[in-house]
């Protein structure tokens, strides 16, 4: 076992300034090569594709989804609570008095 120090220097690239500088230049031109358009119209034009695709996969999800639920069931004639009192009292009826309450939203009301 040897406890001495290890020499690392020989594997410092800034002993060559000129290999360095070169070696710098070469990654910065890769990586603003990579990057991309770089205005924001570009940009967007750029992501126009994958987000319209994207739009059209979601949408024709959601419409396969509402197609093969069925039919949407008709919605409920609601009436007026007091053209429902008025029909009681053309008709002599006497409704229960939970009925009269929930009408009248005084009691588990459904509106």
């Amino acid at each position: 076992m040897d406890d001495s120090r290890i020499d690392f220097s020989p594997l410092d690239p800034s002993r060559d300034p000129e290999r360095w500088r070169r070696m710098i230049d070469s990654i910065t031109a890769r990586a603003l090569a990579a990057r991309g358009p770089g205005s924001i119209p570009q940009q967007l034009l750029a992501w126009s594709r994958p987000a319209l695709a994207m739009a059209a996969a979601l949408t024709l999800v959601i419409w396969g989804a509402a197609w093969a639920s069925g039919p949407e069931p008709a919605p409920q004639a609601r009436t007026e609570p007091a053209v429902t009192l008025a029909a009681w009292a053309a008709d002599d009826e006497l409704p229960p008095a939970t009925e009269i309450l929930q009408i009248l939203g005084g009691q588990n009301g459904s509106r």
